[in-house]
């Protein structure tokens, strides 16, 4: 007995230490992609988090919260976040259609009857998917905003900077993206909700213990609140935001953001008849799909599959001193979140859908050959593999079209390749991390929703 206790305590210890091994080298390799994204794109900070249904699954914090004080990140630091804050609000908004207060393909004046009449009347449908015909920020200086001193205090202080403002097109016939429509959302949440927005925002955070999330009011500075930087790693001054808390204005770690996005998963949350029809493609009044950039509009967010058969639906912004991500896998459930303190051209979706691959992927350990050569009509391609801290990994040149696409605001003139055990691959630029395939004759990358292909050339063993 006394033999059988000490054998099975072994399995499990043995169990245990193989479980450990796997998630770190599966961690391994997405810190490696991070820390080598920061540093090729020149950030000051970014920090990535992927939830699960269980928590969090992985996290990386790179860089600096204030460089001048060397102060660096942690779990802690409250970023921007930018537009995804209308994530959030879309959040909310998806919160009341499930509780039957909120018709989507009701007028807005249903919800908003004081609100000034337009040359057409519009759904809350429309507003969301910005076809509506709100205005952006189209001649600022027309909107008298106040930047530096008064806070603002109130929903309807943003929404007057706007209202009486004629619709830039008829509703349902074309897309212009407007920060303001969730202005005017976030004021149809407050009267549909009855309760004011940031409260409703603060009911549904503490309901999903995220509560770094909330309104960015400058003139109550946080002491984790990271600094703002420009793309020169130069720290900027903060200017008040409080005009599109909904649209742009609220803050809070990448943590709770994560964890926020993997909520809406949950039937508690928002029942899965809401959040599946949040999550189909919507359409002009003429029946065709609303395309933004390389995904579909869904209602307030955005949804895309991928090659690799990755569905996510997401958001992504960009504010003085920030750019923010996230995205939730309902397959899988998980989300993702990246969350950096300097401006930054990036292809955000495809970053957070390539490290949501690589935290499931096992790292490719032994390089089977030390150099490859692949090529197409139009370009060639060149890798020399290396084995670095226990993973197999690839200087790569490009053709110079290519090359300097992904190097962006760099002089980069190579990157970094990434492999895994079942084949794929993951490409590090400072533009982002784009997901391929690699196999013993052929080399396929996915870059800003183009397929790249390459045949192998001459192999180096």
């Amino acid at each position: 007995m006394k033999n059988n206790k000490f054998s099975l305590l072994a399995v499990l210890m043995a169990t245990l230490f193989s479980t450990t091994s796997i998630a770190l080298q599966q961690n391994q390799l997405a810190d490696f992609a991070l820390d080598e994204l920061k540093a090729s794109a020149n950030l000051v900070g970014l920090s990535a988090v992927s939830y699960n249904q269980k928590g969090e699954k992985w996290s990386r914090y790179v860089g600096y919260a204030d460089k001048s004080a060397k102060l660096t990140l942690s779990v802690k630091t409250e970023f921007r976040y930018a537009s995804v804050s209308k994530f959030v609000t879309t959040g909310l908004l998806a919160k009341l259609v499930s509780e039957g207060k909120v018709d989507l393909d009701e007028s807005i004046y249903t919800y908003i009857p004081d609100f000034p009449k337009k040359q057409y009347d519009f759904t809350i449908r429309q507003l969301v998917t910005h076809t509506a015909g709100i205005p952006h920020y189209q001649a600022l200086h027309d909107f008298n905003i106040d930047y530096s001193s008064t806070p603002y205090t109130s929903v309807q202080q943003g929404v007057s900077l706007f209202e009486n403002r004629s619709l830039l097109h008829k509703p349902g016939s074309e897309y212009h993206y407007s920060s303001f429509a969730f202005n005017l959302l976030s004021l149809i949440i407050e009267n549909a909700g009855k309760k004011p927005f940031l409260e409703q925002l603060t009911d549904m955070t503490s309901m999903l213990d995220t509560d770094s999330i909330k309104a960015e009011h400058f003139d109550a500075p946080n002491n984790n609140w990271s600094k703002l930087y420009n793309s020169n790693g130069d720290s900027l001054n903060r200017n008040n935001i409080g005009y599109k808390w909904a649209g742009g204005g609220l803050i809070g770690t990448a943590a709770d953001l994560a964890k926020f996005g993997v909520s809406l998963l949950n039937d508690d949350t928002i029942s899965t008849q809401t959040l599946q029809q949040f999550n189909i493609p919507q359409t002009f009044d003429n029946g065709d799909e609303i395309k933004v950039s390389r995904s579909f509009m869904g209602v307030g967010w955005r949804i895309k599959e991928n090659r690799f058969g990755q569905q996510h639906f997401h958001h992504s912004g960009s504010i003085t001193g920030a750019r923010s991500h996230v995205s939730v896998f309902p397959k899988s459930n998980e989300s993702m979140v990246l969350l950096t303190n300097t401006p930054w051209v990036v292809a955000l979706d495809e970053t957070a859908a390539s490290l949501q691959i690589l935290i499931n992927a096992q790292p490719e350990k032994k390089c089977q050959l030390t150099q490859a050569h692949f090529g197409n009509k139009t370009s060639r391609v060149n890798l020399s593999f290396t084995e670095k801290d226990g993973m197999c990994i690839a200087d790569i040149k490009l053709g110079k079209k290519l090359t300097n696409t992904l190097a962006g605001n760099t002089d980069k003139t190579k990157f970094s390749l990434m492999m895994t055990t079942d084949d794929k691959v993951a490409l590090i630029t400072p533009i982002g991390i784009f997901q391929g395939t690699m196999n013993d004759n052929k080399l396929s990358l996915e870059i800003l929703a183009k397929l790249h292909e390459f045949i192998i050339k001459d192999p180096t063993s």
